[in-house]
């Protein structure tokens, strides 16, 4: 799943129980992080485990269950020497 551009932050609030913050904390004192940090990490965690469904029609449509199967940057664009030559 691609990461979701970083922007300005906004304020995002919510009401937890006084067992829930302690879980959230706990949680990253695990983690050895923020409880921001922990929280963000398995929202990413949650959201790469979801299945991928193409669009009927697309070009993926049928090539689902080749999603992720090939190991290497996320980004070829990480390693100029993929770009090397590009749009010539």
């Amino acid at each position: 799943m691609p990461k979701i551009r970083q922007s300005k932050p906004i304020w995002f609030g919510m009401k937890l129980t006084p067992q829930q913050k302690q879980q959230i904390r706990l949680l990253a004192r695990q983690r050895h992080t923020s409880a921001k940090q922990a929280l963000m990490e398995l929202v990413e965690e949650a959201l790469a485990q979801r299945s991928f469904k193409a669009p009927q029609g697309s070009f993926l449509d049928g090539l689902e269950d080749l999603v992720g199967s090939v190991s290497g940057p996320a980004d070829l664009s990480a390693n100029p020497e993929y770009m090397k030559d590009f749009g010539r």
